[in-house]
């Protein structure tokens, strides 16, 4: 494995290593009511802090701002600007305020800054001829009082609709903490509701079935060997109707707890463990969000007490357990299912014989006719054995409904491309999502004669070559079209369907211009007053380059006549 071994230094210094859960600090810890709300409306929420995301549990409040953009957004307290990111996906614009007390706030998916710091980003950005930039003021650089404004909500980088994402991190781990610890939490009187109860085989059966079984409210079921618990469950909070997360899932059997799920605090590095919390392959077959509640030996979050064998039952034969799962909010409505299991003789059936052991705790490699993987240490949720097949000069690696919570490196021969070709070689992985086939591009690199990728889900691999040019269309601009004070902003879609957009650059009258770029609706946006374009004739240039480095230009002049 001589060849991938270098390729994953820098993984292996950024993988987790999972240990002893941490305990974490009670609600009563956090200090109350020393920030005030960010808005100047009253709070209702589109999302909740830990609520079931992609591949990720919601690191804060999404606080509606009446389905428009361009209300004032104000610091929660004193501080200082600690961080500005200005992104076309992800949090959008946003800004970051350290807090003298050991908190910093984060406010996501805005509009604008205010002048003072509009200008301020501005300046580096054409110091570095970006959109996209990352600054860190120094402490005190941008001093910043409770109350000041700071910006106007938006609904920029991957937001889905004009709202304001707003978080309280710890400043020295960066760990996002429920905002309602302190003090954030709003009126509320509603219950969760439970939409569904199940019991998972996890090493014997339950009603005969080795798979996934239904479970009623007050009902009975037989189950033998070691089984766990899951429930589909959400939230509303009073004055709006969004399905939110659960602040707590309680299981106990037979009066006894077992497992105790709390959306209290959590790091970035483990948040994509909510594929192990969650039934991953129904939410990939049924966009299906079920709580499951038991532990695998390789989940790395935080969030779990009282957790007796991890949350999984070891049922005897001819004993009978009550089972009980109560769902709370923050607030403490709660509700509450339960049902019978009437344990029976467990009977260890044949286990077929694994091909391709992998263990979640070691290390781990494959090796097969023209492909190479790396699996570093503690990237999977539990043992099992990977499936790997050749067909159609595909390579099908593992289970795409299997979960995987840290890239792992997959390298393969290029042995039927042309040299000439391999530079715009990228390997593309297929997978079925809701019964869809789907495609994603890996950014891929040539090293030592292969073609090397990391990524982060299972799927079918392939080599194809990009040889296309992104696209630019052009949306209110044409060869000498005029732009007046009414009509100031030139508009673009750009796009590229393979291996995806790199860089942009656009140019007016030979100098680089700002252009802003929104991705989710691949739009570019040349403000000419803003750009501080003057009356006259122009010569627009705009270049797209994707990550194979084929690029499209469109060059047009153009009239600002007032």
């Amino acid at each position: 494995m001589k060849l991938i071994k270098p390729i994953i230094l820098n993984l292996l210094l950024s993988t987790v290593v999972f240990g002893q859960r941490a305990e974490q600090p009670k609600p009563e810890t956090y200090p109350k009511n020393v920030f005030q709300n960010p808005l100047e409306i009253a709070n209702y929420l589109a999302g909740n802090f830990g609520e079931l995301r992609a591949n990720h549990f919601h690191a804060g409040l999404d606080i509606k701002t009446q389905q428009r953009e361009g209300l004032k957004v104000k610091a929660v307290g004193d501080g200082y600007i600690s961080r500005i990111n200005i992104s076309p996906t992800g949090y959008g614009n946003a800004l970051y305020i350290d807090h003298p007390n050991g908190y910093t706030s984060v406010y996501a998916h805005l509009r604008e800054f205010t002048p003072e710091l509009q200008e301020y980003v501005r300046k580096q950005q054409y110091a570095n001829e970006t959109f996209k930039i990352e600054l860190h003021p120094k402490p005190n650089e941008l001093p910043i009082k409770l109350g000041d404004l700071i910006a106007l909500s938006g609904n920029s980088g991957g937001s889905g609709g004009p709202h304001l994402h707003f978080e309280i991190r710890d400043t020295k781990s960066e760990e996002p903490i429920n905002p309602f610890y302190f003090g954030f939490d709003l009126p509320d009187s509603r219950k969760p509701s439970i939409s569904g109860l199940y019991a998972y085989p996890i090493l014997g059966d339950v009603n005969q079935k080795t798979s996934r079984v239904v479970v009623a409210n007050g009902g009975i079921i037989s189950a033998s060997g070691k089984i766990g618990f899951g429930v589909k469950a959400y939230d509303k909070q009073n004055g709006s109707e969004n399905n939110n997360g659960i602040h707590q899932i309680n299981i106990t059997v037979n009066d006894e707890p077992i497992y105790t799920f709390t959306a209290n605090r959590f790091s970035f590095d483990e948040a994509r463990a909510i594929n192990s919390v969650c039934d991953y392959g129904d939410i990939q077959r049924n966009n299906s969000w079920v709580y499951q509640g038991f532990v695998k030996d390789g989940n790395p979050l935080r969030l779990f007490s009282n957790l007796k064998n991890n949350g999984i039952l070891d049922v005897v034969d001819g004993e009978t357990y009550k089972v009980k799962i109560e769902v709370k909010d923050y607030a403490g409505n709660a509700s509450t299912s339960q049902f019978t299991v009437n344990g029976k003789a467990f009977v260890d059936s044949a286990k077929m014989p694994e091909i391709n052991p992998i263990a979640w705790n070691k290390e781990n490699h494959f090796k097969a006719d023209g492909i190479e993987l790396f699996f570093p240490k503690s990237i999977f949720y539990e043992d099992f054995d990977l499936g790997y097949k050749f067909s159609n000069n595909k390579h099908w690696v593992g289970d795409a409904n299997f979960p995987v919570h840290q890239n792992y490196i997959i390298a393969i021969d290029p042995k039927d491309i042309p040299t000439a070709q391999l530079d715009k070689a990228v390997i593309v992985r297929e997978y079925q999502k809701r019964g869809v086939w789907k495609k994603s591009y890996e950014t891929t690199t040539l090293k030592n004669g292969k073609l090397v990728a990391d990524v982060k889900d299972f799927g079918v691999f392939s080599i194809m070559l990009d040889n296309t040019k992104p696209t630019i269309t052009p949306l209110n601009i044409k060869e000498n079209s005029q732009f007046s004070q009414a009509n100031t902003i030139i508009r673009f879609t750009i796009n590229d369907e393979h291996s995806g957009i790199k860089d942009y650059k656009a140019f007016i009258d030979g100098k680089w211009v700002l252009a802003e770029y929104d991705q989710k609706i691949k739009r570019l946006t040349i403000n000419l007053t803003k750009e501080n374009i003057s009356v006259g004739d122009h010569q627009l240039e705009l270049n797209v380059k994707d990550e194979k480095n084929n690029t499209a230009t469109y060059s047009t002049s153009f009239k600002k006549i007032s």
